[in-house]
């Protein structure tokens, strides 16, 4: 379970409450979290103070700090993680074979990190657990900043297109 204290700031990923104008995407400051009930009371940048019951479907991230990256930042365009610690560069290509950890698709989702925080759309390459908390679709440089790895439980390499070894329909005889 993630703690989270007060001060950080926290990015909406989900909420089931339908009364509250808060979108996915939306910022806030925790004020506390009683992790007995494993709840966030949050003073939301908009004046909200809607609480996150996280047992009960919320959902949050620590926020990212867009303004945290500058033109002098290697990869301008992936933001930074607000008190967040360096990825373990150990997780972020363990060894595997190359038909492992690979979802063929039809076409590749946006970036869930870039959407959420900048409204931004990146096409995604990966699928997986993230340093945030929740799975996300990621880009490249998303899923090197915050990516667990590839492999069962961390994450898959998306790939456009169809698996090699089924080929067509007329092939497998499924007309």
């Amino acid at each position: 379970m993630t703690t989270y204290l007060p001060g950080q700031r926290v990015v909406l990923i989900h909420t089931s409450d339908p009364h509250t104008r808060l979108r996915p995407g939306a910022v806030g400051t925790v004020r506390r979290h009683d992790l007995r009930s494993n709840t966030v009371a949050i003073a939301w940048d908009d004046g909200s103070t809607l609480a996150m019951l996280l047992d009960d479907g919320d959902r949050i991230a620590l926020a990212l700090e867009p303004q945290a990256v500058t033109a002098d930042t290697p990869d301008a365009e992936h933001p930074t993680p607000v008190e967040d610690p360096a990825p373990d560069p150990g997780l972020l290509t363990p060894p595997v074979a190359a038909s492992d950890a690979v979802a063929y698709v039809t076409e590749l989702p946006p970036c869930d990190i870039h959407r959420a925080m900048s409204d931004t759309v990146i096409p995604a390459g990966f699928d997986g657990s993230t340093r945030l908390g929740p799975w996300a679709y990621m880009c490249d440089g998303c899923f090197k900043a915050y990516g667990l790895g590839l492999g069962v439980g961390r994450g898959q390499r998306l790939i456009l297109g169809r698996r090699p070894d089924l080929g067509t329909a007329a092939d497998s005889g499924l007309d």
